[in-house]
């Protein structure tokens, strides 16, 4: 773990993530990575110098009946107050809309359930368990299918619902995470989704990892280039929250619609 923590120790005070009095709710998926944010989160609370409150929220899709009491008990071990919110996001895209590309719709849809339970418990944070690979792979989607120059940022305010998404995993490569999950015996969930594994996301899993046949370690260095504000400035433009804006002496710009990559 010290991996994992030291990945979000460098996220946090990089991107200035975690402030004094935060309550953070962390989205919890069921899956390797969220499972893993939410042990390595509870973890840093015990060492960081900034006090801060934890709880985890998962969605229950509706898409069949599951078991969720292991990640329930799980998140119990530790020590975290768990929730389990109940939605008919599952009924909605592959019943109701019958989209044929599901993914996006149903993102938007898990985005705005999770940061409303987050506002409804009083939380002003909401950590997403995205990492290094999560990264890049959004990069790829948003040029070759968006023509944009875009990834998610570790850091992004949203107006209007009055809450900050963090992603204090994005320094940690997938491969290392899976190792870590898999040593520490977290309770992963299967993905029951319909699509999963056969989504442009896992092409561009495909993709990059033809790049490493090819080119060594491009990953690090596709990762490198979209952290360093200083040449490419993608980043740079970080939706900080206002209390971020006020302590760095910038104007407070009105708040505007929740960005899609959120």
């Amino acid at each position: 773990m010290k991996r994992v923590l030291g990945c979000i120790r460098r996220a946090d005070e990089r991107y200035r993530m975690i402030h004094p009095g935060d309550k953070i709710c962390v989205g919890v998926s069921g899956g390797k990575d969220s499972l893993l944010l939410l042990y390595g989160l509870k973890l840093y609370q015990r060492f960081c110098r900034t006090p801060f409150e934890l709880c985890a929220v998962m969605l229950d899709l509706g898409i069949s009946d599951e078991d969720f009491s292991p990640v329930s008990e799980f998140a119990g071990a530790i020590g975290v107050p768990f929730d389990l919110v109940k939605t008919d996001i599952g009924d909605v895209v592959f019943n109701i809309r019958k989209e044929s590309h599901p993914c996006a719709l149903c993102a938007k849809l898990r985005r705005g359930a999770l940061n409303d339970a987050a506002r409804s418990r009083g939380c002003n944070l909401v950590a997403l368990g995205h990492n290094r690979d999560d990264v890049i792979e959004t990069f790829f989607l948003s040029l070759f299918y968006e023509s944009r120059l875009n990834t998610f940022g570790p850091v992004t305010y949203l107006g209007r619902k009055d809450v900050t998404v963090i992603r204090p995993m994005i320094f940690l490569p997938e491969k290392q995470a899976l190792s870590i999950a898999k040593r520490l015996a977290l309770p992963i969930r299967k993905p029951n989704c319909p699509v999963a594994g056969n989504t442009k996301r896992e092409e561009m899993k495909q993709l990059i990892q033809h790049f490493t046949t090819i080119v060594p370690n491009p990953e690090e260095r596709i990762m490198n280039a979209i952290a360093d504000t200083h040449k490419y400035g993608m980043w740079d433009r970080l939706r900080l929250p206002p209390r971020d804006l006020a302590e760095l002496g910038l104007p407070t710009v009105p708040a505007q619609e929740d960005p899609d990559d959120a």
